[in-house]
């Protein structure tokens, strides 16, 4: 299992939201480079980077400092938010990100989802708020079924799902194992588990389930979860 030390971005600070909430924002950092290189000094290798700006407005805002950070970051880097056609994807694909997450698009348009098809960076992100998958910074609710969105994700063969627990985001209230299960057991795609992690224990419980990689945000910030304990776990 990888873990992916997460860094939301919005007016160019780290920042952390509570259940994807703009009103309620901390933030971590004024530089974002100079705490990815800091956490990297503590032996974090892998990120999940999230335009929220981008999110917000569907129109990526943050990614000269996303491809300034690639420069520095050696191991997996996952880029999101704004991502809203080929010429987003293909930006970031020549800035050497490993993955690539498109959500709000791919689940409203199918044929901009299946057009996909010929990348093999794209990570779905499927956001979920009381079971309903999310869209547009997760402000609407979609009416398609998860089930349907899962096979479409297998048939355009993306590389991992990112399964977002919105209810659970930046509250360091445990991931939701229930669903992450129910996930598993539909589909063998690589699925990477976000929202909730409080603890080391919930890094241990999620790599039993066996999935593909963990987000770790504001547990790591707060010092919940230190970076040299959070990395033993991690492959």
């Amino acid at each position: 299992m990888k873990a992916l030390f997460a860094m939301d971005l919005i007016g160019g600070k780290c920042v952390r939201l509570q259940k994807g909430d703009f009103s309620k924002v901390t933030v971590y950092s004024e530089d974002p480079v100079a705490k990815v290189e800091e956490m990297m000094q503590s032996g974090a290798r892998d990120f999940h980077m999230i335009d929220l700006d981008g999110a917000r407005t569907g129109k990526r805002t943050h990614h000269e400092i996303m491809r300034e950070i690639r420069q520095r970051v050696k191991g997996y880097m996952e880029v999101g938010g704004g991502i809203r056609d080929a010429s987003d994807i293909a930006y970031y694909s020549e800035s050497h990100m490993d993955g690539i997450i498109v959500g709000t698009r791919a689940l409203e348009d199918p044929d901009f989802f299946e057009s996909l098809a010929v990348f093999r960076n794209i990570i779905l992100g499927l956001d979920l708020y009381g079971g309903r998958p999310m869209v547009r910074g997760w402000k609407t609710a979609l009416d398609r079924d998860i089930k349907d969105i899962i096979k479409a994700a297998e048939r355009v063969g993306v590389m991992a799902i990112l399964c977002t627990s919105i209810e659970r985001d930046g509250m360091l209230t445990g991931p939701d194992y229930d669903g992450m299960k129910r996930l598993l057991a539909m589909t063998r795609l690589p699925l990477i588990a976000s929202g909730g992690v409080s603890d080391i224990d919930d890094v241990k419980r999620l790599k039993d389930l066996n999935v593909w990689a963990a987000i770790l945000g504001k547990a790591v910030y707060e010092g919940r979860i230190q970076i040299e304990e959070a990395i033993r776990y991690a492959d």
